[in-house]
Protein backbone atom coordinates (compact mmCIF):
# COMPACT_ATOMS: atom_id res chain seq x y z
CA UNK A 1 0.00 0.00 0.00
CA UNK A 2 1.28 3.81 -1.04
CA UNK A 3 1.67 5.86 2.48
CA UNK A 4 -0.76 8.28 3.43
CA UNK A 5 -0.42 11.17 1.58
CA UNK A 6 1.13 13.96 3.71
CA UNK A 7 1.17 17.78 3.26
CA UNK A 8 5.29 17.29 3.75
CA UNK A 9 5.36 15.48 0.98
CA UNK A 10 3.28 17.11 -1.44
CA UNK A 11 5.19 20.36 -0.45
CA UNK A 12 8.54 19.02 -1.27
CA UNK A 13 6.80 17.58 -4.73
CA UNK A 14 5.07 20.50 -5.75
CA UNK A 15 8.41 23.20 -4.33
CA UNK A 16 10.13 21.19 -7.07
CA UNK A 17 7.52 20.44 -9.37
CA UNK A 18 6.76 24.63 -9.74
CA UNK A 19 10.82 25.49 -9.93
CA UNK A 20 10.99 22.85 -12.63
CA UNK A 21 8.43 24.52 -14.72
CA UNK A 22 9.53 28.25 -14.10
CA UNK A 23 12.90 27.46 -14.66
CA UNK A 24 12.73 25.50 -18.27
CA UNK A 25 10.01 28.37 -19.17
CA UNK A 26 11.55 31.10 -17.92
CA UNK A 27 15.31 29.98 -19.46
CA UNK A 28 14.99 27.76 -22.75
CA UNK A 29 14.59 28.93 -26.01
CA UNK A 30 12.19 26.09 -26.74
CA UNK A 31 9.89 24.15 -24.52
CA UNK A 32 7.37 21.31 -25.55
CA UNK A 33 5.83 18.44 -24.84
CA UNK A 34 4.26 16.10 -26.78
CA UNK A 35 1.50 13.47 -26.02
CA UNK A 36 0.77 14.60 -22.76
CA UNK A 37 -2.96 13.07 -22.80
CA UNK A 38 -1.60 9.51 -23.05
CA UNK A 39 -0.52 10.24 -19.41
CA UNK A 40 -2.99 12.00 -17.98
CA UNK A 41 -5.58 9.09 -19.41
CA UNK A 42 -3.52 6.50 -17.74
CA UNK A 43 -3.49 8.83 -14.31
CA UNK A 44 -6.89 9.64 -15.08
CA UNK A 45 -7.08 13.13 -14.90
CA UNK A 46 -9.16 15.32 -16.67
CA UNK A 47 -7.18 17.09 -19.57
CA UNK A 48 -8.46 19.28 -22.61
CA UNK A 49 -7.47 19.15 -26.07
CA UNK A 50 -4.28 20.57 -25.47
CA UNK A 51 -3.36 18.23 -23.19
CA UNK A 52 -3.27 20.81 -19.59
CA UNK A 53 -5.03 19.39 -16.57
CA UNK A 54 -8.27 21.38 -15.90
CA UNK A 55 -8.41 22.68 -12.14
CA UNK A 56 -10.95 19.69 -10.05
CA UNK A 57 -13.62 21.17 -7.80
CA UNK A 58 -13.65 19.46 -4.33
CA UNK A 59 -10.47 17.02 -4.43
CA UNK A 60 -11.82 14.56 -2.35
CA UNK A 61 -12.04 10.92 -3.48
CA UNK A 62 -15.79 11.52 -4.99
CA UNK A 63 -14.79 14.02 -6.80
CA UNK A 64 -11.28 13.97 -8.03
CA UNK A 65 -10.79 11.18 -10.64
CA UNK A 66 -7.66 10.12 -10.57
CA UNK A 67 -8.57 8.55 -6.42
CA UNK A 68 -10.39 5.81 -8.32
CA UNK A 69 -9.15 2.45 -8.58
CA UNK A 70 -6.95 2.61 -11.74
CA UNK A 71 -3.81 0.17 -13.08
CA UNK A 72 -0.67 1.27 -12.03
CA UNK A 73 1.94 3.17 -14.33
CA UNK A 74 5.21 2.55 -15.56
CA UNK A 75 7.15 5.28 -16.93
CA UNK A 76 10.57 4.58 -18.44
CA UNK A 77 13.09 7.42 -19.01
CA UNK A 78 15.62 9.55 -18.01
CA UNK A 79 14.69 11.31 -14.52
CA UNK A 80 15.71 15.16 -15.05
CA UNK A 81 13.00 17.81 -14.47
CA UNK A 82 10.04 15.53 -15.23
CA UNK A 83 8.20 17.34 -13.08
CA UNK A 84 7.56 19.75 -15.49
CA UNK A 85 5.86 17.67 -17.56
CA UNK A 86 2.56 17.50 -15.48
CA UNK A 87 0.09 20.34 -15.10
CA UNK A 88 -0.18 22.87 -12.39
CA UNK A 89 -3.32 21.59 -11.31
CA UNK A 90 -1.40 18.55 -9.86
CA UNK A 91 0.59 20.50 -7.36
CA UNK A 92 -0.39 22.08 -4.03
CA UNK A 93 -2.03 25.19 -3.62
CA UNK A 94 -3.81 23.85 -6.69
CA UNK A 95 -4.38 20.64 -5.24
CA UNK A 96 -5.16 18.73 -2.43
CA UNK A 97 -2.15 16.48 -0.95
CA UNK A 98 -3.86 13.68 -1.50
CA UNK A 99 -3.93 14.53 -5.21
CA UNK A 100 -0.46 15.81 -5.53
CA UNK A 101 1.22 12.66 -3.83
CA UNK A 102 -1.29 10.49 -6.08
CA UNK A 103 -0.48 11.44 -8.74
CA UNK A 104 3.56 12.52 -8.86
CA UNK A 105 5.67 9.35 -9.53
CA UNK A 106 7.86 7.16 -7.39
CA UNK A 107 11.06 6.87 -7.98
CA UNK A 108 14.58 4.42 -7.00
CA UNK A 109 17.35 6.44 -5.94
CA UNK A 110 20.71 5.19 -4.75
CA UNK A 111 21.52 5.24 -1.38
CA UNK A 112 25.26 6.22 -1.60
CA UNK A 113 24.34 9.05 -3.67
CA UNK A 114 21.25 10.40 -2.20
CA UNK A 115 20.33 9.26 1.33
CA UNK A 116 23.73 9.81 2.96
CA UNK A 117 22.83 12.56 5.52
CA UNK A 118 19.67 12.41 7.52
CA UNK A 119 18.13 15.52 5.77
CA UNK A 120 19.01 14.36 2.54
CA UNK A 121 17.40 11.17 3.34
CA UNK A 122 14.42 12.84 4.93
CA UNK A 123 14.15 15.14 1.54
CA UNK A 124 14.27 12.31 -0.71
CA UNK A 125 11.51 9.97 1.20
CA UNK A 126 9.20 13.21 1.04
CA UNK A 127 9.80 13.59 -2.52
CA UNK A 128 8.83 10.08 -3.01
CA UNK A 129 12.61 8.10 -3.87
CA UNK A 130 12.91 4.67 -2.60
CA UNK A 131 15.78 3.98 -1.35
CA UNK A 132 18.08 1.02 -3.25
CA UNK A 133 21.02 -0.19 -2.02
CA UNK A 134 23.75 -0.81 -5.09
CA UNK A 135 24.42 -4.17 -5.46
CA UNK A 136 21.41 -5.61 -3.44
CA UNK A 137 20.59 -7.10 -6.53
CA UNK A 138 16.54 -6.55 -8.49
CA UNK A 139 15.14 -8.73 -5.44
CA UNK A 140 15.65 -6.58 -2.38
CA UNK A 141 12.93 -4.67 -0.69
CA UNK A 142 13.35 -1.59 -2.05
CA UNK A 143 12.36 -3.45 -5.33
CA UNK A 144 9.63 -5.44 -3.66
CA UNK A 145 8.21 -2.06 -2.38
CA UNK A 146 7.88 -1.05 -5.63
CA UNK A 147 5.85 -3.58 -7.11
CA UNK A 148 3.57 -3.15 -4.18
CA UNK A 149 3.31 0.42 -4.93
CA UNK A 150 2.76 -0.67 -8.31
CA UNK A 151 -0.09 -3.30 -7.80
CA UNK A 152 -1.70 -0.21 -5.86
CA UNK A 153 -2.21 1.82 -8.27
CA UNK A 154 0.43 4.17 -8.45
CA UNK A 155 2.82 5.78 -10.73
CA UNK A 156 6.15 4.46 -10.91
CA UNK A 157 9.18 6.15 -13.01
CA UNK A 158 12.32 4.34 -13.87
CA UNK A 159 15.62 5.16 -15.10
CA UNK A 160 16.42 2.45 -17.06
CA UNK A 161 19.76 2.76 -18.23
CA UNK A 162 21.08 3.77 -14.09
CA UNK A 163 23.82 6.24 -15.42
CA UNK A 164 24.27 9.46 -17.27
CA UNK A 165 23.93 8.86 -21.09
CA UNK A 166 25.59 11.66 -23.39
CA UNK A 167 28.46 12.14 -25.97
CA UNK A 168 31.05 12.40 -23.21
CA UNK A 169 30.19 9.34 -21.73
CA UNK A 170 29.01 7.35 -24.49
CA UNK A 171 31.04 8.16 -27.55
CA UNK A 172 29.18 5.68 -30.22
CA UNK A 173 25.84 6.99 -28.88
CA UNK A 174 23.03 4.07 -28.71
CA UNK A 175 20.86 3.45 -25.19
CA UNK A 176 22.80 1.75 -22.30
CA UNK A 177 21.54 -1.67 -21.70
CA UNK A 178 18.53 -1.64 -19.26
CA UNK A 179 18.53 -2.77 -15.76
CA UNK A 180 17.01 -5.96 -15.35
CA UNK A 181 14.96 -4.42 -12.17
CA UNK A 182 12.22 -2.72 -14.36
CA UNK A 183 11.40 -5.94 -16.21
CA UNK A 184 11.29 -7.81 -12.27
CA UNK A 185 8.95 -4.71 -10.90
CA UNK A 186 6.32 -5.03 -14.19
CA UNK A 187 6.12 -9.00 -14.36
CA UNK A 188 5.82 -9.26 -10.28
CA UNK A 189 2.84 -7.14 -10.17
CA UNK A 190 -0.46 -8.72 -9.39
CA UNK A 191 -2.35 -6.19 -11.27
CA UNK A 192 -0.75 -5.20 -15.21
CA UNK A 193 0.45 -1.71 -15.04
CA UNK A 194 0.15 0.42 -18.07
CA UNK A 195 3.50 0.98 -19.41
CA UNK A 196 4.42 4.29 -21.12
CA UNK A 197 7.67 4.91 -22.76
CA UNK A 198 8.98 8.62 -22.96
CA UNK A 199 11.78 10.54 -24.92
CA UNK A 200 13.42 13.90 -23.26
CA UNK A 201 15.38 15.85 -25.74
CA UNK A 202 18.12 18.54 -25.10
CA UNK A 203 18.39 17.70 -21.31
CA UNK A 204 22.28 17.22 -22.11
CA UNK A 205 22.53 21.40 -23.06
CA UNK A 206 21.50 22.14 -19.55
CA UNK A 207 23.35 19.66 -17.64
CA UNK A 208 26.09 18.82 -20.27
CA UNK A 209 28.80 16.58 -18.76
CA UNK A 210 31.50 19.05 -20.36
CA UNK A 211 30.55 22.24 -18.72
CA UNK A 212 32.63 23.91 -16.87
CA UNK A 213 32.95 26.43 -13.78
CA UNK A 214 30.38 26.33 -11.72
CA UNK A 215 29.52 22.37 -12.55
CA UNK A 216 26.35 22.34 -10.32
CA UNK A 217 24.61 25.24 -11.87
CA UNK A 218 22.04 23.88 -14.71
CA UNK A 219 22.68 25.80 -18.01
CA UNK A 220 19.80 28.26 -19.99
CA UNK A 221 19.40 28.37 -23.33
CA UNK A 222 18.43 24.82 -24.16
CA UNK A 223 15.93 23.39 -26.52
CA UNK A 224 13.98 20.79 -24.92
CA UNK A 225 11.02 18.53 -25.85
CA UNK A 226 9.47 15.60 -23.62
CA UNK A 227 7.50 13.12 -25.71
CA UNK A 228 5.23 10.83 -23.93
CA UNK A 229 4.40 7.63 -26.74
CA UNK A 230 2.24 5.16 -27.06
CA UNK A 231 1.72 2.24 -24.13
CA UNK A 232 3.55 -0.51 -24.72
CA UNK A 233 1.50 -2.55 -22.28
CA UNK A 234 -0.36 -4.79 -25.04
CA UNK A 235 3.10 -6.12 -26.00
CA UNK A 236 4.46 -7.23 -22.66
CA UNK A 237 1.17 -8.36 -21.26
CA UNK A 238 1.96 -11.64 -22.90
CA UNK A 239 5.14 -12.18 -21.28
CA UNK A 240 3.31 -11.06 -18.09
CA UNK A 241 1.04 -14.04 -18.38
CA UNK A 242 3.49 -16.35 -19.06
CA UNK A 243 5.52 -15.90 -16.00
CA UNK A 244 2.26 -15.86 -14.20
CA UNK A 245 1.59 -19.11 -15.18
CA UNK A 246 5.23 -20.19 -14.46
CA UNK A 247 4.95 -18.87 -10.58
CA UNK A 248 1.39 -20.37 -10.40
CA UNK A 249 3.31 -23.74 -10.46
CA UNK A 250 5.83 -22.98 -7.73
CA UNK A 251 5.64 -23.15 -4.07
CA UNK A 252 4.55 -20.09 -1.87
CA UNK A 253 4.58 -16.47 -3.54
CA UNK A 254 7.76 -16.50 -5.19
CA UNK A 255 7.95 -12.98 -4.69
CA UNK A 256 4.79 -11.89 -7.23
CA UNK A 257 2.76 -8.92 -5.25
CA UNK A 258 6.24 -8.14 -3.76
CA UNK A 259 5.77 -10.82 -1.27
CA UNK A 260 7.66 -13.82 0.54
CA UNK A 261 6.48 -16.64 1.66
CA UNK A 262 8.11 -17.35 4.90
CA UNK A 263 7.55 -20.53 5.80
CA UNK A 264 10.02 -23.09 7.63
CA UNK A 265 11.24 -26.57 5.82
CA UNK A 266 12.81 -28.85 5.82
CA UNK A 267 14.39 -31.74 3.96
CA UNK A 268 17.37 -33.74 3.20
CA UNK A 269 19.78 -30.51 1.22
CA UNK A 270 17.24 -27.36 2.76
CA UNK A 271 16.74 -26.06 5.77
CA UNK A 272 15.44 -22.14 5.88
CA UNK A 273 12.35 -20.25 4.68
CA UNK A 274 10.09 -20.56 1.28
CA UNK A 275 10.70 -16.94 0.81
CA UNK A 276 14.40 -17.28 1.15
CA UNK A 277 15.32 -19.58 -0.72
CA UNK A 278 13.44 -19.20 -3.87
CA UNK A 279 14.88 -15.38 -3.70
CA UNK A 280 18.07 -17.02 -3.71
CA UNK A 281 17.08 -19.21 -6.78
CA UNK A 282 15.33 -16.66 -8.95
CA UNK A 283 18.45 -14.37 -8.06
CA UNK A 284 20.17 -16.85 -9.58
CA UNK A 285 17.86 -17.36 -12.56
CA UNK A 286 17.47 -20.85 -11.86
CA UNK A 287 13.59 -20.63 -10.92
CA UNK A 288 11.13 -22.68 -13.43
CA UNK A 289 14.31 -23.80 -15.31
CA UNK A 290 15.68 -20.12 -16.29
CA UNK A 291 11.85 -19.95 -17.79
CA UNK A 292 11.85 -16.94 -15.12
CA UNK A 293 14.71 -14.68 -16.35
CA UNK A 294 14.26 -15.59 -20.35
CA UNK A 295 10.36 -14.02 -19.45
CA UNK A 296 12.34 -10.98 -17.48
CA UNK A 297 15.06 -10.36 -19.89
CA UNK A 298 12.64 -10.59 -23.01
CA UNK A 299 10.75 -7.67 -21.14
CA UNK A 300 13.71 -5.29 -20.93
CA UNK A 301 14.47 -6.23 -24.25
CA UNK A 302 11.10 -4.58 -25.12
CA UNK A 303 11.12 -1.67 -23.29
CA UNK A 304 14.45 -0.88 -24.87
CA UNK A 305 13.39 -1.36 -27.99
CA UNK A 306 10.01 1.17 -27.65
CA UNK A 307 12.00 3.48 -26.07
CA UNK A 308 14.71 3.49 -28.81
CA UNK A 309 11.83 3.84 -31.30
CA UNK A 310 10.55 6.48 -29.62
CA UNK A 311 13.94 8.24 -29.20
CA UNK A 312 14.45 7.61 -32.98
CA UNK A 313 11.42 9.12 -34.44
CA UNK A 314 11.67 12.32 -32.26
CA UNK A 315 15.14 12.60 -33.57
CA UNK A 316 14.57 12.38 -36.74
CA UNK A 317 12.45 15.26 -36.30
CA UNK A 318 14.73 17.11 -34.88
CA UNK A 319 17.18 16.35 -37.98
CA UNK A 320 19.66 14.99 -35.82
CA UNK A 321 20.44 11.80 -38.36
CA UNK A 322 20.47 14.11 -41.57
CA UNK A 323 22.84 16.32 -39.70
CA UNK A 324 24.85 13.75 -38.50
CA UNK A 325 24.76 14.54 -35.11
CA UNK A 326 25.06 12.42 -31.78
CA UNK A 327 22.04 10.10 -31.05
CA UNK A 328 21.36 8.77 -27.55
CA UNK A 329 18.86 6.54 -29.59
CA UNK A 330 20.84 5.16 -32.16
CA UNK A 331 24.40 3.71 -32.10
CA UNK A 332 26.97 4.97 -34.61
CA UNK A 333 27.76 2.67 -37.42
CA UNK A 334 31.70 2.64 -37.82
CA UNK A 335 33.07 2.77 -41.11
CA UNK A 336 34.45 -0.39 -42.30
Amino acid sequence: MARPATFASALTLSTIALASKTFLRLTTKKYEVNGLPILLDALRIPHDGKGKGKAIEGLEKDGDTSQLSRRGIVTVCDDPMMWSLMPLSTYFPFATPSHTCRNSRWTLGASDIMFTKPLHSRFFNLGQVIETHRGGGIFQPAVDRAVKLLQDGSWIHIFPEGRVNQEPTNPDGGLFRFKWGIGRIIMDSKVMPEIIPIWISGFDQILDERRGWPKPIPRPGAKISITVGQPLTSQIEPLVKAWRALADKEVGTVGVGGDWKQEQIRDTDTLGHVGDVQKEIRSKGDLSDGREKEVRIKITELLQQGVSDLGKEVEAKEGRFEKGLWSQSTKRVKPE
